[in-house]
């Protein structure tokens, strides 16, 4: 992220970016910063988003050549397309001829580092990798201090590392708590951590972390009331989806290190989350083996295809998906 900053002051940027890894917060927060950095705020005409499909090689290759219009920069971007493992050679001829005026961003949470795509973007453009094992809890709670000073709020550590206890270590979901514990205090400089309990319900993640118990215990009824208590406080079904993705990765990781008897800061690390959160995850794993858990996780990625390629809708695959897990663990 330094790095980008630095180019952005610079007015030096490279034509190709691949934003990857899964730190989504920060993946994101890096897209936006290269975005408002090289078009102007409502310009449409210079800028092009492909998501979430199919991308038009032709298209593509049409809108790299094309010059700005009243703009320094053209930018696309391609955000979770899929492009470097269905463009491959087509790819890397729109990425070679790409004028100085055309920046591309490439967003793929995960990469294949043995494509000739990947090869070609480090060698010739930028690579920032985002990943959730490096926001250790003194990285998390360094942030959160400076998110609060911007505030001109302050916290004391013992009541931070309380706060990320109940929140989890979803970045997404420390700011949005950090904004209402902000709000809440009002004038006041100082927040303790009755304002911790008062506020900061890390409902999402917990809600998750329950909803995952559940499906382990075989109880659909009550996996189910998770979920759709989820919907209510609208929550996007892919982004559950993904969280109980990542739950199970989390697990798996766990189960797995604990079997070769790692210490518990090498498994934090490797599940890329923080030391003081792998004893409440430990406590799930009861539920579970390994080979349930590669097979869960299989079954979401399954699913997660299903409702990329438009066989099923997101709302409706998440709950079958839950049903599923639910009954195969009975």
């Amino acid at each position: 992220m330094k790095e980008i900053k630095r180019q952005i002051k610079e007015r030096s940027f490279y034509k190709v970016y691949l934003l990857t890894g899964d730190e989504n917060y920060l993946l994101m927060q890096a897209k936006q910063m290269l975005k408002a950095a090289m078009i102007k705020e409502g310009d449409e005409m210079n800028y092009t988003l492909f998501e979430d499909s199919k991308v038009d090689m032709q298209q593509l290759g049409e809108l790299a050549m094309t010059y700005p219009f009243f703009s320094e920069k053209r930018l696309l971007v391609l955000d979770r397309t899929g492009i470097l493992k269905s463009g491959k050679e087509a790819l890397i001829e729109i990425m070679e001829h790409l004028p100085e005026t055309t920046c591309m961003v490439i967003c793929e949470p995960e990469i294949d580092k043995r494509s000739k795509a990947y090869k070609w973007i480090k060698k010739n453009g930028y690579i920032a990798e985002f990943l959730k094992k490096n926001q250790t809890e003194k990285v998390l709670l360094r942030w959160v201090a400076t998110l609060l000073s911007k505030e001109k709020k302050k916290i004391r550590e013992s009541d931070a590392g309380y706060f990320l206890e109940r929140v989890g270590d979803d970045m997404f979901q420390i700011k949005n708590e950090t904004e209402k514990l902000i709000s809440y205090v009002g004038e006041r400089t100082e927040i303790v951590r009755e304002d911790i309990e008062a506020i900061a319900s890390g409902e999402i993640q917990n809600k998750i972390f329950d909803m995952v118990s559940a499906i382990a215990r075989g109880d659909k009824t009550q996996a189910l009331d998770y979920y759709n208590d989820l919907i209510l406080l609208k929550e996007p079904p892919m982004h559950i989806l993904f969280l109980i993705i990542r739950q199970y990765r989390i697990l798996l990781m766990i189960c797995n290190m604990r079997q070769r008897h790692k210490p518990d800061k090498e498994i934090a690390q490797a599940a890329g989350i923080p030391t003081f959160a792998i004893r409440k995850n430990e406590s799930q794993l009861r539920g579970y083996n390994l080979h349930l858990l590669e097979n869960c996780i299989l079954q979401c990625i399954e699913m997660e295809e299903q409702i990329k390629t438009g066989k099923i809708g997101d709302q409706m695959a998440v709950e079958l998906l839950i049903v599923g897990l639910s009954e195969r663990n009975l």
